[in-house]
């Protein structure tokens, strides 16, 4: 990178430049070597190619190096289009110059751990229980939803209106008993498990049809529910035109005072980043979920949370949050939602405020 376009961060970044073929390298790289594009992943890529300012330098020499950049998602590791070689030349050259190896984990491949020596492993998506101390949540690569609707701050009403825009239904005989299948082995788990929190890995469609479910039944609270039978943010699947998907979307969350939030096929939400980029508050089904910055920020502040464990008491929960909250304390926490994304909460302004912290702390280190 040229000296008048190094960021003012200073955090020095290495890579190899040894790509892999046909595989694109991270969206962290976009703002350097230019954006890629991946057109079956709809949503997700707008996410990946927002990311357009740099956040750290990119540098030719190894002494000048903060860190080494493993430059591919390793979920392409995980699934065997990336060789263990390839993997390890990185590991030994990171050893060998005494400089961690940043790793990103951007993939629903929650359940699958992650032991690479002498690394720092970025993830979207874990579990509490048993996160590792090398490994930091990071929010999704997402698009600043306010680019396409302009946010206003709602004030409280009669009830409180719960929104939710997306796939929560099964659409035909055989995805029911697939589900079925699946969620009738994950019981038998759990029954025959110690492991108590063997619960929180059923699928994310599980926990969102059952809070649904109990939602329809809620009579304290208005429902704003757009139920789709299939993922609409991929080629293969999306069963409507992409700009009407994103349009009844994106004006779900804006005409709702809450959006239902759960987990996906990772233990994590890109619909949760994205509530808060259009200032609104997420209701948020926590499977034991990890969050960025969670010793920093306080969720409590633009988030209503309720444990998988209480999810049948999700309308008291809602009942009660809403009759005693203030007019001014509930504008103020959709107001907060917007500050913490723009401030903590995109993978832009997450990573400049993290990779500091770990450059400074690895510099001592070495002292």
């Amino acid at each position: 990178m040229d000296n008048k376009n190094k960021i003012s961060n200073g955090v020095n970044i290495y890579i190899t430049n040894k790509f892999v073929k046909n595989i694109r390298y991270l969206p962290v790289l976009f703002p350097i070597l230019g954006p890629l594009k991946d057109e079956k992943r709809l949503f997700a890529d707008l996410g990946d190619r927002a990311f357009k300012k740099p956040v750290f330098n990119l540098v030719a020499d190894i002494d000048e190096a903060d860190f080494v950049l493993f430059p591919h998602d390793f979920y392409y590791f995980m699934i065997g289009m990336i060789s263990k070689e390839y993997l390890d030349e990185h590991v030994l050259f990171s050893q060998k110059h005494k400089k961690k190896l940043l790793i990103f984990d951007l993939s629903d491949l929650t359940d699958r751990e992650i032991n690479v020596p002498n690394s720092i492993v970025f993830r979207v998506a874990g579990y509490m229980y048993r996160q590792k101390e090398n490994e930091i949540t990071m929010p999704y690569f997402v698009e600043d939803l306010s680019k396409y609707q302009e946010i206003t701050w709602r004030k409280k009403g009669e009830k409180p209106v719960i929104g939710f825009c997306g796939w929560a239904a099964l659409k035909n005989k055989k995805q029911k008993i697939k589900f079925w299948l699946k969620t009738f082995l994950m019981s038998v788990r759990i029954f025959l498990s110690p492991d108590r929190n063997l619960e929180a890995h059923r699928q994310g469609i599980y926990f969102r049809m059952k809070a649904i479910k109990i939602l329809e039944k809620c009579n304290n609270i208005f429902r704003n529910f757009i139920i789709r039978k299939s993922y609409s943010s991929h080629k293969t699947t999306i069963e409507l035109p992409v700009e009407e998907a994103r349009k009844q979307y994106i004006e779900n969350i804006s005409n709702s005072d809450f959006t239902l939030c759960t987990k996906g096929d990772s233990n994590s939400s890109y619909r949760f980043f994205e509530i808060l980029s259009l200032g609104k508050i997420p209701l948020v089904v926590n499977t034991d979920c990890t969050f960025p910055l969670k010793n920093v920020l306080d969720y409590s502040k633009f988030s209503v949370f309720i444990d998988y464990r209480n999810l049948d008491n999700i309308c008291e929960v809602i009942k009660d949050f809403y009759s005693e909250i203030s007019d001014e304390d509930f504008i103020q926490m959709q107001k907060t939602a917007r500050t913490v994304f723009e401030k903590y909460l995109n993978a832009n302004a997450f990573l400049s405020y993290i990779l500091p912290i770990l450059a400074e702390k690895e510099r001592k280190n070495f002292r």
